[in-house]
């Protein structure tokens, strides 16, 4: 279920999105079905994820359940997810900005991808995925 606060994130970023028109990423019309949802611990392992998962990914569910979020964004490795209890302030930036972050499938093709990272009660962080790729 997309909550209010991510209907209103969705909305801030199609609005971003249509308003780099020129940029080498087409404005995409996103719906919650279009967005893969990534329940994760402070530390990055993937605690839960939605059946969109296998479609932007190839993973079914409990493929995933275990692993660090980084096999699916791997510029997230290196990268703290939570600090201070917060969201670390520059990947919320990032997606803040619409700045692409790589993504990977299971078959090892990697493709641009929109994040929003939100915080989740007191140890648990939710990401949303949009591929910036058009449907073929």
């Amino acid at each position: 279920m997309v909550t209010s606060g991510q209907h209103q994130q969705l909305g801030s970023a199609q609005a971003r999105t249509q308003a780099n028109a020129g940029s080498p990423f087409e404005p995409l019309a996103t719906t919650p079905r279009d967005l893969a949802k990534i329940t994760l611990d402070d530390q990055g392992i993937i605690l839960n994820c939605c059946s969109t998962c296998e479609k932007v990914f190839g993973y079914r569910q409990d493929e995933l359940k275990g692993r660090h979020v980084s096999a699916l964004l791997p510029s997230l490795q290196d990268t703290e997810l939570v600090l201070e209890e917060r969201i670390n302030s520059r990947l919320a930036f990032l997606c803040h900005c619409a700045t692409p972050f790589q993504a990977r499938r299971r078959d090892g093709r990697c493709f641009n991808s929109e994040l929003f990272v939100n915080r989740l009660g007191n140890h648990n962080v939710v990401v949303l995925v949009r591929s910036l790729e058009k449907a073929k």
